[in-house]
């Protein structure tokens, strides 16, 4: 085979490319899915596919970002997430709509991944954005909306991994980290390398007692015990206890709508998206060895776009979900078999087909019967 005709039939590094039972399965999952987002009288929103590139400038998307010229010179960007095109739908379209807004999606985002990296650029997200709205209450809606979905789709073993990415901030206030090393000190905290966190903070600018903290960060994952250990320890932030108060307002919530076992706090949950300024989570479940989903709060991000407003949202990857069901052995029903019409003339077996369509049945036309 010539190198122009692989070309020809190879789909590129990072897309994928679903065909019969693969599709079905795919569909079937977004819709109980999108049916649970329904019933939570979410509405849905079908956003652009690419818009202006400064709508996903700077940040953690920027450099896996896809970006164009167009033809009359403006640049332009592949969406790489969903929640920066929401927010600027929600400040403009939507502006004269009362919060809170609830919405939901479906469909592609494209990020650049390096081929070695073994990831896809091309993938499907199913999510929700509560846009307004009493910030503790649309957490706890948020987080149950989750479970539901999960629940839904026949999962098992799954947990909702929580974190506050303001325990974290707040104890490094006024420290001077920032820029790269305080990027690479979350990526320690998150890997749970108490050594690590220690060799990037000897570099100076925290005091002993944050060193220490900020170590203790790397551990603190458990029950719910874990955020009265924080409370205890982190006396001396304000804003870090702050941060563990608001997260424990929404584990008592969660326990108290019958999800007590379900939950998992990890207060080394720092790392993710860096709009991200309370609450955290990710969705992890046995048979995988990455998280299925996730999402936070991200009070600031509104505001960029000319409407402050509070909001939370998260998204399951429908790839990850699909690999989590097949290896946990979830059923999806299988497609019934289809009746096969044909013979006896074309225009009668045709009229036989479309009576048993109108009837529901699944028909296959003319297989084998020479019409």
């Amino acid at each position: 085979m010539s190198g122009a005709t692989h070309g020809l039939v190879q789909v590129p590094p990072g897309v994928q490319c679903f065909v019969g039972d693969e599709a079905r399965r795919r569909r079937v999952i977004e819709e109980r899915v999108i049916s649970v987002f329904e019933g939570w009288d979410y509405q849905e929103i079908i956003p652009p596919l690419y818009d202006y590139a400064d709508v996903f400038a700077g940040g953690d998307l920027a450099p896996k970002t896809y970006s164009f010229v167009g033809r009359d010179g403006s640049l332009l960007a592949l969406r790489p997430d969903f929640t920066s095109l929401l927010a600027k739908i929600a400040a403009g379209r939507l502006s004269g709509r009362p919060a809170p807004i609830r919405l939901y999606y479906s469909g592609e985002v494209l990020r650049y991944e390096p081929p070695q990296a073994g990831r896809q650029s091309e993938l499907f997200q199913m999510g929700l954005e509560h846009l307004g709205g009493a910030s503790r209450a649309a957490d706890a809606e948020v987080l149950a909306v989750a479970a539901e979905c999960l629940e839904t789709l026949g999962a098992s073993g799954w947990v909702l991994a929580l974190g506050h990415v303001g325990v974290f901030n707040g104890l490094l206030e006024g420290s001077g980290i920032e820029g790269s090393r305080l990027a690479t000190l979350r990526e320690r905290v998150e890997g749970k390398d108490p050594a690590g966190v220690r060799e990037v903070l000897a570099q100076g600018g925290a005091s002993a007692q944050v060193r220490e903290a900020v170590v203790r960060l790397t551990g603190l994952a458990g029950d719910v015990s874990v955020l009265g250990e924080a409370d205890r320890a982190f006396a001396f932030s304000a804003s870090a206890r702050g941060a563990v108060a608001e997260l424990y307002e929404v584990v008592e919530a969660l326990r108290g709508a019958g999800l007590a076992d379900r939950l998992v706090l990890d207060l080394g949950e720092v790392r993710g998206l860096d709009y991200y300024t309370g609450l955290v989570f990710r969705v992890y479940a046995p048979g995988l060895g990455f998280e299925v989903g996730g999402g936070g709060r991200y009070d600031a991000l509104l505001a960029r776009f000319g409407r402050p407003m509070p909001a939370v949202g998260f998204m399951l990857g429908l790839d990850r979900v699909a690999l989590l069901l097949e290896r946990q052995g979830a059923a999806v029903p299988e497609a019934p078999a289809p009746e096969v019409v044909g013979g006896g003339g074309l225009g009668a077996a045709l009229l036989r087909a479309r009576e048993r369509r109108a009837a529901g049945a699944r028909v296959r036309f003319g297989d084998g019967e020479g019409a």
